[in-house]
């Protein structure tokens, strides 16, 4: 479970979002809102990104999320998938999850080398190229080659709370499908997890079945049950909802 109580995240004394109150439960969750507004910074400023300045407070499966490090909110079961994923020449992909599944646990021999199949196995499913585990983070990667990356990262550290920012870009249709079954089967595995996704991709949201869709406001947000906001949002624009 996330909740927000008056968050507010300002840079350099700007506010981007003020009085934001927010209560996500088990399940998927959409969110929402004009371009500007501050669903990237949401995320962000919620896993620790040190350029934000957070006030309010916030919970993370009733533990405070601000009082704790980035990794440490990571350890706790919060993930956050990147708009724009970081490239990091140097390092593989394969040596990416090794290390931060490290931190949580004494990675052997053994546990390694189920952790490599477990990564070959999704990067077949999105049909990566061979020897995609071997390629350094992002570099050199198409749009949709990062986004691909970013889900197995998800499935492997398994999240008790994961956000992920537009991760249908440069996805194309058969992408969009595999996606959608990741997804389903991270979230069937336990009943408890909680999947918010910022997206305006109308087919992602339709094969996704959300429970919520909530438009974030400079002044606030909003949380609605009845998914059709967003259908309608897609074809009239936020003005209603402003």
């Amino acid at each position: 479970m996330l909740v927000t109580q008056e968050l507010t995240v300002k840079v350099d004394n700007k506010i981007i979002f003020d009085n934001v109150n927010l209560d996500f439960g088990p399940g998927i969750h959409i969110l929402m809102g004009p371009n500007g507004v501050g669903k990237s910074t949401f995320g962000h400023a919620l896993m620790g990104n040190p350029n934000y300045n957070v006030e309010g407070a916030v919970e993370l499966n009733g533990k405070d999320l601000l009082a704790m490090e980035t990794h440490e909110r990571a350890n706790a079961g919060l993930f956050l998938g990147f708009q724009t994923p970081t490239p990091i020449e140097g390092l593989s992909n394969m040596q990416f999850v090794k290390q931060f599944m490290g931190t949580r646990q004494d990675v052997g021999i053994s546990e390694i080398q189920k952790l490599l199949m477990e990564y070959k196995s999704h990067a077949e499913d999105f049909k990566l190229p061979a020897g995609f585990e071997r390629k350094q983070l992002n570099v050199e990667a198409s749009g949709g080659e990062k986004k691909k990356s970013e889900i197995i990262q998800m499935l492997i550290s398994n999240p008790t709370v994961a956000i992920l920012d537009e991760p249908d870009s440069g996805l194309d249709i058969d992408a969009i499908n595999e996606l959608t079954l990741k997804l389903k089967g991270f979230m069937q595995s336990d009943p408890n997890k909680v999947l918010i996704i910022i997206t305006h991709y109308e087919k992602l949201i339709e094969k996704l079945s959300p429970d919520t869709v909530t438009i974030l406001r400079k002044d606030g947000a909003t949380t609605y049950e009845d998914i059709t906001v967003a259908y309608d949002i897609l074809e009239n624009g936020f003005a209603e909802y402003e």
